[in-house]
Parts: structure tokens; C-alpha cells; sequence
């Protein structure tokens, strides 16, 4: 009985979606790429990425953890990999130190589009992890000042020259991640990109996903999975680094 509440919750939500896609509410972004995927994560917290593309050695950044590491612990226990994951939020932190898992490491830091200080807006209800820093209606009552990093100074705080798989989940501040030239210029060394986009704020809308997407694409960027049911989380391959064999 609750599968099939679960599975009619799931069907509503997908007809939600197309049906905003056909007024032009939401983005329609197409899977491009049709490859074999694997689901890792849950309903909250969760993408699907190209099947067997990682394994023990392969550099993971997941950036903005939350209170939700479910995504991150399905890959760690798949492919025996580290993750690093980075997120700003108190809470967040607390949360991950919590989980003393040797294999998530843990960096207290936000990610953006350049190094710098930022005020941080924390959400108004103190029942909620998620942060921004746009000071949305829902966050900005409370707020703090974090450090952020640029793609380039996230390499150099992992000790490497590449990401295989880069997760953000950055609450509406990943338009401006893409749009920026440390993003464009660090994109050749990442292979996959897990994505959350906030286009259902009103600070950005419809226009500033279809404008991220264009980003990627020209970045050689395809999309290989999208939530049907959110219309929020998407996975892109490097197409570029793939036909380098890297």
C-alpha cells in the first residue's frame, strides 16, 4: 500500500512537471546522452550517474551536504572511493563530524564562483540545514560570515588536478558557480557533473537553468539523466574528456 502511494505521489509529481514545461514554466532539458545509469542516493538527496564510471581512486567532490550524505555514502560503499565534502552551514558540519566516516572528508568551506568571504544566509526556520547565499524569502533572518572557494582553490584544498565526479547542490548560488572563469576554466578536468538547479526561486526562474544548461553544453557538457519527478536534479558527462580518454 505505501509503494503504491509512494508511486501515484511520484506519478503526480511528474505530470506536475510536464505540464509547466509545456506553459514554459519549467526548463525542458533532454537527455542527450543515452547511456547505461545507476541510481545512488534517496528520494531527497539523490542522482543517477553513467554505470561503473568510477572506482577506488577516483576523486569526488560533493559540494553542500546538508543533513543528507545518503548520496555520497552510496558511492563510498559502491566503489570503496573517498569523498570530499564541502559545505559552510553549522549545522551541516556538525552533522558530518558526526558520521566520523574516515572516507567523507570533510572541508568547512562553500563553494562559488571566486575565493572569498560572503555573508551566508541561514534558513529562517531553525528546523532547516539548507543555507544560501541569496537572501531568498525563506533564509536571510539569521546569517553569518563563511569562506568560499573557487573551482580552482577547491583542486588545490583536495590535492588534486581533476574531479571525476563533481556534485552541487548550492542552493541557487550554481548559476553564478557555471557562469564564472574559474568554472570554465577547471571544466576540461571534470568527468561528471551531479547538479541541483533552483529555478523554481524568484530570484532566477525558468531562464537562468536554460541559460546554465547552454553553459555546459558549449563546455561539452551533455545531459545524461534528469529527475522526472523534480525537474531539479540533472547529471552531465564531459563529453571533451571522454573522447580524450581521460
Amino acid at each position: 500500500m505505501q509503494n503504491g502511494m509512494q508511486s501515484l505521489r511520484t506519478f503526480y509529481r511528474e505530470i506536475r512537471v510536464v505540464a509547466k514545461q509545456c506553459l514554459r514554466i519549467e526548463p525542458l532539458v533532454l537527455r542527450e546522452l543515452s547511456v547505461p545509469l545507476e541510481f545512488h542516493g534517496n528520494d531527497y538527496c539523490g542522482w543517477s550517474i553513467p554505470a561503473n564510471s568510477l572506482q577506488a581512486t577516483s576523486v569526488v567532490v560533493d559540494v553542500g551536504l546538508g543533513e543528507d550524505v545518503s548520496f555520497s555514502r552510496s558511492l563510498i560503499d559502491k566503489f570503496n572511493c573517498r569523498v570530499h565534502g564541502f559545505d559552510p552551514t553549522p549545522r551541516a558540519i556538525s552533522y558530518a563530524k558526526s558520521l566520523a566516516c574516515d572516507s567523507l572528508v570533510l572541508h568547512e568551506f562553500g563553494v562559488s564562483a571566486t575565493t572569498g568571504a560572503a555573508t551566508f544566509y541561514l534558513p529562517n526556520d531553525e528546523s532547516h540545514v539548507s543555507g544560501s547565499l541569496i537572501p531568498e524569502q525563506h533564509v536571510g533572518r539569521r546569517r553569518m560570515e563563511v569562506r568560499l572557494l573557487g573551482m580552482q582553490d577547491v583542486l588545490r584544498a583536495i590535492g588534486a588536478d581533476h574531479v571525476d565526479l563533481l556534485k552541487v547542490d548550492i542552493e541557487g548560488a550554481e548559476y553564478d558557480l557555471l557562469a564564472s572563469v574559474e568554472f570554465r576554466a577547471c571544466a576540461p578536468r571534470i568527468g561528471l557533473l551531479c547538479i541541483e538547479f533552483h529555478h523554481r526561486w524568484s530570484t532566477y526562474g525558468r531562464d537562468a537553468t536554460v541559460r546554465a544548461v547552454q553553459i555546459l553544453r558549449d563546455l561539452g557538457f551533455l545531459c545524461v539523466w534528469r529527475s522526472k519527478a523534480s525537474n531539479e536534479e540533472f547529471t552531465f558527462v564531459n563529453t571533451r574528456r571522454i573522447a580524450h580518454g581521460k
